[in-house]
């Protein structure tokens, strides 16, 4: 379904900004076999799901998604608040994005921590490239942002918020980031393959993000349960993200606001 290279293109057009996308870019490349490896070790060693570069694409791509929506609503980021420019906020969310599950090569527990100690020097030298007036504060919050996308830790920053969100959503026909194992058939295991699909659009008013989920089978619902609706409430912007479910069952939808 996903490739990296059309991954890749569509962060491009996200990112309206060639030589920010440059250094993504590059360094995606770079350091693929982190990537590599947090994946080889979660599907071998943990037996759980993906966690690699798709994943990883899919989360920068989707947090980009998100931020280019609550900007048409009229909202500041928290790069923003502090003064600084949005160009921020993108590389905020695409680092943040791209290194938030380094951790796992560590260990799944706490993985969060870890994933900010493999990342601490890799951002250092890209925000150094990219922001020479202050960048450590830049750094701060994109490590902040690699810290919060668990659900155990509460979000401080917009952008983190966004990293946050757009990982919940990768749950798409077994891409489910419940901590489940491939061979055990549970209600963890049916609901994480019961999500055909999930999009991110434009809401309305009050709550600017609408992420609408087309199931085969009701039991997807856990999957928005316990991932998804923690994700967000753990977020700056919960009370602002409507979801539209569609059941997959008689043609049944709900909708609710998280």
């Amino acid at each position: 379904m996903y490739t990296e290279e059309k991954l890749l293109n569509e962060i491009q057009g996200l990112m309206e900004d060639d030589e920010l996308f440059r250094i993504y870019e590059r360094v995606f490349r770079d350091y693929h076999y982190y990537f590599d490896t947090t994946n080889y070790i979660v599907l071998n060693v943990y037996n759980f799901n993906d966690h690699g570069p798709i994943h990883v694409l899919l989360t920068t791509r989707r947090a980009l998604e998100l931020l280019k929506l609550i900007k048409k609503f009229g909202m500041k980021t928290t790069a923003e608040k502090l003064g600084k420019s949005l160009r921020w906020s993108k590389f905020i969310v695409a680092f943040g994005a791209l290194f938030h599950d380094v951790g796992n090569m560590i260990h799944r527990v706490n993985h969060y921590q870890f994933s900010v100690f493999l990342a601490e020097p890799i951002i250092d030298e890209i925000v150094r490239e990219f922001e020479k007036n202050d960048p450590l504060l830049l750094k701060a919050l994109t490590l902040n942002a690699i810290y919060t996308h668990d659900e155990a830790v509460p979000c401080t920053t917009i952008e983190g918020s966004l990293v946050t969100i757009a990982d919940g959503c990768d749950m798409e026909e077994g891409r489910s980031r419940l901590v489940h194992g491939k061979d055990v058939v549970d209600i963890h295991a049916v609901s994480a393959l019961a999500i055909k699909r999930v999009e991110i659009k434009e809401g309305t008013g009050d709550h600017p993000i609408l992420i609408e989920i087309w199931m085969k089978h009701p039991a997807g619902i856990f999957q928005v349960d316990e991932i998804l609706t923690k994700k967000v409430k753990s977020s700056l912007l919960t009370g602002k993200v409507k979801l539209i479910i569609h059941t997959g069952k008689d043609g049944e939808t709900l909708e609710k606001v998280v």
